[in-house]
Order: C-alpha cells, then structure tokens, then sequence
C-alpha cells in the first residue's frame, strides 16, 4: 500500500512539475510578445513624431509663400478676393420640398406598390422633417 502512495505521489510530483515548466514558458512567450510590441510601439511614435515635425516644416508660411511664388504662373494661382469668404448667414436656404404635382405624377407610378413602399414614398415627401404619418 505505502508503495502505491509513493508511485501516486511521485507522479502527481511530476504532472506538477510539467504544469509549472508550461505555465513557465508560456508567461515567457507572453512577455517577449508583449516586449516586442512595445518596441513596434516606440517605433511608430518615433515615426509619427518625426512626420509631425516633417509636416510642421512643410507647412510653414513662409515655404509656403515661397512656393507659391516659384510655381504661382504655372499653376495659375490668384490671390484671395475678401468677397470669396462669407458667413453662415449669407448661405443660401435648403431649396422646397417637392411640389404637389410632382407628388401626384409618383404616386401615380406606384399605383401597384406595397404598402411598405407607400410608407417609404410617404417618408421620402414629409416635408416636416419628422416621421411620416
């Protein structure tokens, strides 16, 4: 009897010892991907900070105008009129909805239609901006 419990308890030794060993190395290879992302992550900032600064440069006023001035013929660029830039207020309204007879001429074409066709066509001409009714 006390040889089977030897035998039990030197394999239940072992499976624990082959547990631990899995769980080892699999911590190990959570940590070398982690590792390894976290250097693809320095990389990217590395790079976006240095497309920051490139697109900082390229966008300065002054390289800018100094373009413009190199290439403006060939480009046919004009300077800004002030009468080019308005205001909210001076936009135009959204134009009317649909007029009567324009409803009558499509309904009309859908004189065979469903009813969820109907309800759509309906939706489509609400002028009230809510649900059709």
């Amino acid at each position: 009897m006390i040889r089977w419990l030897q035998v039990i308890s030197a394999a239940a030794a072992a499976s624990a010892a082959v547990f631990v060993f899995q769980v080892k190395y699999r911590a190990e290879a959570i940590a070398d991907r982690t590792a390894q992302l976290q250097r693809q992550l320095d990389s990217e900032r590395e790079t976006l900070s240095l497309l920051k600064a490139e697109w900082s440069y390229l966008v300065q006023p002054s390289r800018v105008q100094e373009l413009v001035d190199r290439h403006g013929e060939q480009l046919g660029l004009k300077p800004l009129d002030p009468k080019q830039l308005v205001t909210i207020e001076d936009l135009p309204f959204r134009p009317a909805g649909p007029k009567s007879e324009d409803k009558d001429a499509l309904a009309a074409l859908l004189e065979g239609a469903t009813m969820n066709d109907k309800d759509a066509l309906a939706a489509l001409f609400d002028t009230s901006g809510g649900a059709a009714q």
